[in-house]
């Protein structure tokens, strides 16, 4: 796994600094300085660029991952095949170009009423949808090159950099909320063109056509996978943006906006797991092209381990100090309490099957796992519209849970039965078990009455009793090596 480690490493910091700005951002200064409809708004276009853009790329990541191996040869521009991914990235434009025009009415006149401001901004999509389809293609082919932890860099930690400094020009006044939703826009964009530039620099940058591989068989099997990754593509996105847009109808705007500050918390726990997904998934591509099924199942049994400590870890020192969260946070944030609860266990599940997912994807059955994505969405519309009316927002967080959960387990049991890989054991049930026994500590401890002893106390407590005795059990040889050489570099420079 080196190359999966030294990336998963790279990609892991730039997500946990990504993840520190972030929480600056979402969890502290703009709660404070933003209404909840303005945070809505910001997360709803988000939300609804990312749907339309992934439908707008029709597959084409899943043939970069899957197909680019037959493409592949720098002495011929890996055969035209950026020029293939830019031509459909402008095709699948123009569609969701036409499909916003035919929708923007209905958009317009069903929100001018209860989120006025979302009507008011939609024109953005236009622009955010843009580039959503053409980061999503870009980023995918500079990660097939073995680029990945740079997307994660400029997407994770760099976009975040951008938009507080657009939300510190707000607060001193520079920007009104105007001049800021449009400088939050122009931030999007700053991701794509930094990638395209690292590709030019590379000298990989190329759009020359090429036709001389694109037989009629290849192209069948090209269009066959597109139209399941599309599906599937569609699916992953749509399960993490779709409630927004139901609780901004069934609700409005500012319960959006709480929705997804308290989402944002949740969303910590996946990091690790998206940036091992971005870069193990290429691996696991060429690995599955030779049939080398000793290695992905190494890959799977070290990610499913590694992936559990950590976001079990993350999930009890989130919900160990969901007080101080919640102190963090003006009064109208409660309400996202639970939101916070269902998600982040939603999102342990997610971590923990993640990998076998993306097995299922890039194998021969790459078929059933788009019809299991298209399953997990429709699962998750149907207990949205079930369960919103009655329960709000924790109604949205709860369909999730149970969404996750479902389709977590069929990857994890479907994994097993088509290639009898099963990475499970007791280790794993010691790791939850710990954790457990480290939430249950920490809600023994009272309130320290000031907020920043009390969270650096209680998250002291719940680190030392979960991580010591796994590191000491030698549970995770990854990060004890880590940790050593962490502690070594710092150890050679105090000797300088």
């Amino acid at each position: 796994m080196g190359i999966i480690a030294r990336q998963t490493i790279k990609g892991s910091a730039y997500s946990a600094l990504g993840a520190i700005i972030g929480f600056i951002n979402i969890g502290l200064i703009m709660p404070q300085i933003f209404s909840t409809a303005e945070i809505g708004l910001t997360n709803l276009l988000i939300s609804l660029s990312a749907i339309f853009g992934q439908l707008g790329t029709l597959g084409f990541m899943n043939v970069s991952v899957k197909l680019f191996p037959y493409f592949k040869d720098s002495k011929n521009k890996n055969n035209g095949f950026l020029f293939l991914l830019l031509s459909v990235g402008t095709l699948g434009f123009i569609i969701c170009a036409i499909a916003y025009y035919i929708w923007k009415p209905f958009l317009v006149n069903s929100n001018v009423q209860s989120s006025p401001l979302f009507a008011e901004y939609v024109y953005l999509l236009i622009p955010l949808i843009f580039i959503s389809i053409f980061y999503l293609l870009v980023d995918s082919y500079n990660r097939v090159l073995f680029n990945a932890s740079f997307g994660l860099f400029v997407k994770e930690f760099l976009l975040r950099i951008l938009n507080l400094a657009g939300i510190i020009l707000f607060y001193l006044d520079v920007f009104d909320f105007h001049a800021f939703i449009i400088y939050y826009t122009i931030a999007y964009g700053v991701p794509l063109l930094l990638i395209c530039l690292l590709l030019l620099y590379k000298n990989q940058l190329s759009i020359k056509p090429s036709f001389l591989i694109l037989d009629k068989k290849f192209i069948r099997e090209i269009i066959s996978v597109a139209a399941f990754g599309l599906i599937s593509g569609f699916s992953t996105i749509a399960v993490f943006q779709v409630d927004r847009y139901l609780i901004n109808h069934y609700c409005d705007l500012s319960a959006t906006g709480v929705y997804s500050t308290a989402f944002f918390f949740g969303t910590i726990i996946l990091l690790p797991a998206r940036a091992l997904i971005r870069i193990s998934s290429s691996i696991i591509g060429e690995d599955i092209k030779q049939d080398n099924w000793g290695k992905i199942k190494n890959i799977y049994s070290q990610s499913t381990h590694n992936l559990l400590l950590l976001s079990v870890f993350m999930f009890i020192l989130i919900w160990g100090n969901i007080n101080n969260i919640m102190k963090f946070l003006p009064a109208e944030f409660e309400s996202g309490r639970y939101v916070i609860l269902f998600i982040s266990l939603a999102f342990v599940v997610q971590s923990v099957s993640a990998i076998s997912g993306v097995i299922i994807q890039y194998s021969k059955y790459y078929r059933q796992h788009s019809y299991l994505m298209l399953f997990l969405i429709v699962l998750i519309v149907v207990l949205n519209i079930v369960l919103l009316p009655d329960y709000g927002i924790d109604g949205a967080a709860l369909a999730s849970f149970i969404s996750f959960v479902s389709v977590g387990l069929i990857q994890i049991v479907y994994v097993k039965i088509k290639f009898n890989a099963q990475p499970y054991n007791y280790k794993h049930l010691v790791m939850i078990l710990l954790g457990g026994f480290a939430y249950f500590i920490s809600w023994l401890i009272p309130d320290f009455g000031s907020l920043i002893i009390d969270l650096f106390v209680r998250s002291a407590i719940i680190s030392i009793i979960y991580i010591l005795p796994l590191l000491i059990a030698g549970y995770s040889p990854e990060t004890s090596d880590m940790l050593k050489k962490i502690f070594q570099f710092f150890v050679k420079r105090d000797n300088k």
